[in-house]
């Protein structure tokens, strides 16, 4: 009778990890489905912000891709990652010293200014995240520029695309994040905020 009480025991507790173990998962497919659903309301605002490529009678796709084409065909950038900083306020002390703060890593990327107060990338990063795993990147960038053309200047914009974490299983997660940055001349130090995580990810930025 004591055998068949622990047996029926543990399988309940089996049961219930099970449980648990699928909650988390749809939790995750949930959230990965509704960041699918921005990351297309993305791709939508960036062919209304995107420059205007030809006439009326051109379909948002060929604006988009036109829009890309140009971009891939631009500038040189390269991209060095040089700290991650996590909200105090957010993470006690001990998780703080848990975290990675140096996300060692290198990016390069393509570039355009169509317009003295306007910028428009494609860019691909990999750093090493806060668990001191790889995680490589690739974004559309979009950045409005304010200051002397060629000379001091500083920018605001946001950054859309994809990150793959291992604690993601690999799987793309779609993402956006709102960036600032301050240049001089082809050189600029940039930083965006992840909204959730109360993140701050700072990179050095060269431009050819």
């Amino acid at each position: 009778m004591n055998f068949s009480i622990c047996k029926l025991a543990l399988s309940l507790s089996f049961l219930s990890s099970s449980n648990i173990m699928l909650i988390i998962r749809l939790k995750f497919y949930m959230m990965l489905c509704m960041k699918l659903k921005i990351f297309l309301w993305i791709f939508v605002l960036m062919c209304v912000i995107m420059p205007a490529h030809s006439t009326e009678n051109t379909s948002v796709w060929t604006t988009a891709t036109n829009h890309l084409s140009d971009i891939w065909n631009g500038n040189m950038q390269i991209m060095l990652p040089v700290h991650t900083w996590h909200s105090r306020w957010r993470y006690d002390h001990d998780k703080i010293k848990e975290y990675n703060e140096n996300p060692w890593g290198f990016g390069i990327g393509k570039y355009i200014e169509p317009t003295p107060d306007r910028r428009y990338g494609l860019l691909a990063l990999t750093l090493q995240d806060s668990f001191n795993k790889p995680e490589p990147c690739v974004w559309y960038s979009w950045q409005a520029l304010w200051g002397k053309e060629k000379d001091f200047r500083y920018s605001l914009g946001f950054v859309a695309g994809l990150t793959f974490r291992e604690d993601f299983h690999w799987i793309p997660v779609p993402g956006m994040a709102p960036t600032i940055g301050l240049e001089y001349k082809s050189f600029s130090v940039e930083s965006l905020y992840v909204p959730g995580f109360d993140v701050l990810f700072t990179w050095l930025t060269w431009r050819f």
